[in-house]
């Protein structure tokens, strides 16, 4: 089964009820999921993380926070799409190292999402409605083999602006810049 990521802090501000609740709808209709649920997890916490917890017990593969880097790099590893429903954002680290290892991102069309990732040229990662974010859900599970062979070169293109390699050079230039 393909399987869903969640990788963000247990917070409201990143709209689990939305996540979780498109979920609900999949597994309604028989559309076969797996599920990772790794992030931050506080004393408090959204109730629908319990419920999810319940509902889908039968796709969750992991639940939890990760203790090793490399246990969470392994969780990513093992993902395929990325549903991200956050209300507030301002770069999305734990996107970016989602994407970088191979998840497929599905994004609002809001926030710094469009202009992170060129909504001109990755238009079919981004969806307006609840509804939409669900038709693209069951999407990219219907085409995910042919998406995994695209997604190396997507891959590269949505985040090698932000890899060290090039960061590195344009800081140097700007420190430069400061000290000539």
């Amino acid at each position: 089964n393909p399987v869903i990521l969640w990788n963000h802090r247990w917070e409201y501000d990143k709209n689990p009820n939305l996540f979780f609740n498109t979920l609900f709808q999949l597994k309604k209709e028989k559309i076969k999921f797996s599920l990772i649920v790794v992030g931050k997890k506080y004393t408090q916490f959204p109730e629908i993380f319990s419920k999810a917890r319940d509902l889908l017990k039968n796709e969750i593969i992991y639940f939890g926070y990760c203790e090793s880097k490399s246990k969470y790099i392994s969780l990513l590893n093992e993902s395929d799409i990325l549903p991200v429903t956050s209300n507030q954002d301002f770069f999305g680290i734990s996107i970016m190292e989602a994407i970088s290892c191979n998840c497929y991102p599905i994004l609002p069309n809001r926030l710094t999402y469009p202009e992170l990732f060129d909504i001109k040229k990755n238009k079919s990662i981004f969806y307006n409605s609840d509804k939409e974010l669900k038709n693209k859900i069951i999407s990219v599970i219907t085409n995910l083999d042919y998406l995994k062979t695209q997604n190396i070169n997507f891959k590269n293109k949505l985040i090698e602006k932000f890899d060290w390699q090039t960061m590195s050079i344009k800081y140097d230039s700007i420190f430069e810049s400061y000290f000539t």
